[in-house]
């Protein structure tokens, strides 16, 4: 017992210092959208040297925070996984630690905070907002920190043409509440809330905002929204449901 809580405090150690450098922290959180970037593009966006960039990303694909895929030529680097971005959006809203009205939700762009991609989930305030809505109308039923389908859950998203069947058939946990560094309440991670993401954005409700996490809200999702979750904006744009 006494190993393995020694092996516990060393891992927890050593990702802490990997995710605390600032550089690094910059080119783990812009991948947190699920994209693959390429070693020049993560030097950019974390403001240092190429030579720089790959000592980092040689330590975060050691630790399996990251891996890398050949294309070409050219190497591009992505999270090791769901894990890995649920993760670091945790540690940034336990960090953080305070109400989403003041702090980091205010220096955040207004398009993040809205709507955003969690790794492979939808997050921000128009992801909580439907994971409200799911459970104030019992299609999501709250188990500790995991989520059960209701029977009227599983029609309604099989209704919306979601494949609940192949959500739960992954290796990883089906649904559960991921909770929002930007408002400091759940939104829907998981199997089931990659697949919402997909039939947001496959359904044309949803269009990504080019080179950020940030996902834009069409004139066909205000509708959809409206029709099958009861969520409509105010004149702020902010979402509040009926």
């Amino acid at each position: 017992m006494y190993d393995r809580t020694m092996d516990a405090v060393q891992f927890l150690s050593r990702a802490g210092s990997l995710v605390g450098d600032p550089s690094r922290a910059a080119m783990l959180w812009s991948l947190l959208g699920g994209e693959a970037r390429p070693a020049s593009e993560l030097a950019m966006l974390a403001n240092i040297s190429p030579q720089t960039a790959s000592n980092h990303l040689r330590l975060l694909i050691d630790a399996r925070f990251l891996r890398v895929e050949s294309l070409g030529r050219n190497k591009f680097y992505r999270l090791n996984g769901p894990l890995v971005g649920v993760a670091l959006e945790s540690l940034a809203a336990a960090a953080h630690g305070k109400p989403a009205q003041g702090g980091i939700a205010q220096h955040s762009a207004p398009e993040l905070v809205f709507a955003r991609t969690c790794y492979d989930h939808l997050a921000g305030e128009l992801g909580v907002a439907i994971r409200h809505r799911l459970e104030e109308t019992d299609c999501l039923r709250p188990e500790g920190g995991e989520y059960r389908i209701s029977s009227s859950g599983e029609k309604f998203f099989r209704g919306l043409g979601v494949d609940v069947d192949s959500a739960r058939a992954r290796r990883r946990r089906f649904a559960y509440a991921c909770l929002d560094w930007s408002h400091r309440v759940p939104h829907l991670g998981g199997a089931l809330g990659a697949a919402l993401l997909d039939w947001l954005l496959h359904a044309r409700c949803l269009t990504p905002r080019k080179g950020t996490r940030a996902v834009r809200l069409t004139d066909v999702g205000q509708k959809r929204l409206a029709q099958h979750f009861a969520i409509r904006l105010n004149r702020t744009g902010t979402a509040i449901a009926h």
